[in-house]
């Protein structure tokens, strides 16, 4: 399963319904995309600008636009610029292709028997599997690997790990994610910086 997807997934309670705000989401999806370059070098990330190190199609649109748009920038974009464009609808897609998969169902409902709402409840078990090396990072079991160390930077940078790490005392939580954060590879280590930027951005334009 690809890293925007086990994003997306934990970024949901067991109902289906999104546990931080739809916008923050997006920007952890983006992200998560952009990490995925990264850790398989096509991409480089330094000084909060991006490059193209591999032109060669990977097969979906999205990306391949992206890394088109980057090779065409007459000069190295900005990761918040790259981030702010991907975010659009990120959230979308990956939940279109988790229902495709099967691992996400759309079920239909009505709030106080009125108000029509859609949830998108996970199967647990892949959840779960999720989770597990999640939490044995966070409680630090074990050295996260490096996609465990992504994840579990952009979870922090979105503000889910109070979420995730539901039976952990908050206590110490944030420095034990900072702590994970900083051993995940430095194009990520900048990724989730910038996503966390652009999500305390959003909070604060919201309560002026």
């Amino acid at each position: 399963m690809r890293l925007r997807e086990e994003l997306f997934l934990l970024g949901h309670d067991r109902a289906g319904k999104p546990v931080v705000h739809p916008h923050s989401l997006d920007l952890g999806v983006a992200g998560a995309v952009l990490a995925e370059q990264a850790l398989a070098r096509r991409i480089l990330v330094s000084g909060g600008h991006l490059a193209v190190t591999d032109p060669a199609p990977t097969g979906e649109p999205e990306v391949d636009r992206l890394l088109a748009a980057i090779l065409r920038a007459p000069a190295a974009p900005a990761l918040a610029d790259a981030l702010m464009e991907v975010h659009v609808g990120a959230a979308d897609r990956v939940r279109a292709d988790l229902i495709a998969d099967g691992v996400v169902a759309e079920v239909h409902a009505k709030r106080l028997g009125l108000i029509p709402v859609t949830r998108y409840p996970a199967d647990e078990a892949v959840v779960r599997k999720i989770s597990v090396g999640l939490w044995y990072a966070g409680h630090g079991k074990e050295q996260p690997d490096e996609p465990t160390a992504t994840l579990s930077a952009l979870v922090h940078a979105v503000l889910l790990h109070e979420h995730v790490f539901t039976n952990m005392p908050l206590t110490g939580l944030d420095a034990r994610m900072r702590e994970i954060r900083d051993r995940a590879p430095v194009p990520v280590r900048e990724i989730a910086g910038a996503v966390s930027s652009l999500v305390a951005s959003r909070a604060v334009a919201i309560y002026r």
